[in-house]
């Protein structure tokens, strides 16, 4: 992960002195202007113009021989739906004039009959016991997602939304989560008729694979490998949900480095998803009360960058007076003088 581009402090730098001297009817537009500086700092731009964006969504089922009563068709259904250009996210996506890719890589039933799915079904669903898969299960889901994210580079994407479609599966997003954060949640557990169950599952950082054949599912394993191989060709990573958050809490915790690239976009009410953006350090930019969509949050998220990017390229800084200061090779910024 040595390859994991670094970002251009110097182009931060000027961004941020730009930023500093836009004309605003308050002090800061907040998170907006540390996701402008950011975006400078990936793309190596002042101010970049728009990036090329699009939308990634793995499925996958859980726990499919415990209490699936649905047998994997609802998460069936909401992949066609999806496919058919009828979901929220697709809403977005169109405003967006982003592409909405959907692939199979554990849901329960055939989606070969989706037009519009690329089926790579690593297993029918993962197990409702412990392991949930074999490790060649998740080593194949893995490099499916780093698949994925290299032949979006290669196409020119620079931002990629993830999201997910599947049953049950903020159990393994809870499983996940909780094997990373053992530690942290036994101290939280003593004393209290709260008991964590995690015996067998050793450092994730030194045994993802393991680890997620143990305790994680098919779409969190081809997540974590996109999220991965997205930061190693400096495209950013935009997450919503628990699961999500699991497979970006579990890249974070692996490769460390990656954190640059990735943008939360959404907060709520949800255990799980709390506990990860405390444990990543992340604080998102909105809010809402639904815990999955499909990758809508991302696609939200997706909304905030070109933001971000509109006040650096539409909004005015203090006028001629302002000295130009230069950046070889990056653009410039602007730095105010005192008017007295």
């Amino acid at each position: 992960m040595s390859s994991i581009p670094k970002l251009n402090e110097d182009v931060m730098k000027a961004c941020q002195l730009y930023v500093d001297n836009l004309i605003k009817p308050i002090h800061s537009l907040g998170k907006l202007e540390e996701m402008a500086v950011r975006i400078a700092g990936i793309t190596g731009i002042v101010k970049p113009s728009y990036l090329s964006k699009a939308l990634v969504i793995f499925g996958g089922d859980t726990a499919v021989d415990g209490e699936n009563k649905t047998k994997g068709q609802l998460s069936h259904d909401e992949m066609k739906l999806v496919a058919q250009g009828y979901g929220p996210v697709n809403v977005i996506a169109r405003q967006l004039e982003s592409p909405v890719y959907l692939i199979d890589a554990g849901l329960e039933k055939d989606t070969s009959d989706i037009e519009g799915v690329l089926t790579k079904k690593m297993i029918h669903g993962t197990h409702h016991g412990r392991p949930a898969m074999d490790d060649e299960v998740v080593e194949n889901a893995i490099s499916l997602g780093m698949s994925v994210a290299k032949t979006l580079a290669a196409q020119g994407v620079e931002a990629a939304g993830i999201g997910n479609i599947g049953e049950r599966s903020l159990l393994s997003a809870l499983a996940v989560t909780a094997s990373i954060m053992k530690e942290d949640l036994m101290k939280v557990s003593q004393g209290s008729s709260f008991q964590l169950s995690l015996s067998g599952v050793g450092d994730f950082a030194k045994d993802p694979v393991g680890n997620l054949a143990e305790v994680g599912s098919a779409e969190i394993a081809a997540l974590f490998g996109f999220v991965v191989e997205a930061a190693r060709k400096g495209m950013i990573v935009v997450f919503d949900n628990a699961v999500t958050g699991a497979a970006v809490l579990a890249a974070v915790t692996v490769y460390p480095e990656i954190r640059n690239f990735i943008f939360p976009s959404v907060y709520y009410e949800e255990p799980i998803h709390k506990m990860q953006m405390q444990k990543l350090k992340m604080n998102a930019f909105l809010h809402y009360d639904f815990t999955e969509a499909e990758g809508f949050g991302s696609a939200l998220g997706l909304s905030l960058l070109d933001a971000a990017i509109d006040m650096l390229n539409q909004m005015k800084t203090f006028g001629t007076a302002d000295v130009d200061v230069a950046i070889d090779g990056a653009g410039s910024g602007r730095q105010r003088k005192e008017i007295k």
